[in-house]
């Protein structure tokens, strides 16, 4: 059996996590989150990344950065964060991540989690 790994997958997580998806930042989070699981995790640069969903969504590079920074920053203040330590069972997070410490551990832990033969992104 075929494990896949779909935006709706990628959406829950990050809702699960605190980020409300009434922001621009968790739009673009979903779909950087997508890009980095598509690609292994050091071809994409966070750069690359900002300026390949601005063009995507007219928008620059630097508002979407900020837009996810501030989805993250909203997530951590209202104490949501703390879940991805439960889903490392580890204290990965002690202080707001970066951007890209955040992408990072949900692409490590999407994949990981959905690890099998064949991982498919659809």
């Amino acid at each position: 059996m075929e494990k896949q790994v779909t935006r709706m997958t990628v959406q829950r997580l990050l809702i699960s996590l605190g980020v409300t998806p009434k922001s621009n930042g968790y739009r673009y989070l979903t779909s950087a989150i997508m890009i980095k699981l598509e690609k292994r995790p050091g071809d994409v640069t966070m750069l690359r990344l900002c300026e390949q969903l601005g063009a995507e969504n007219n928008a620059t590079a630097a508002s979407v950065e900020r837009s996810m920074r501030f989805a993250i920053e909203r997530a951590y203040n209202l104490n949501k964060l703390s879940g991805i330590n439960d889903l490392f069972n580890a204290y990965v997070i002690t202080k707001s991540p970066t951007l890209s410490d955040f992408i990072m551990y949900l692409v490590e832990y999407l994949d990981s989690f959905y690890q099998f033969d064949d991982l498919r992104i659809v």
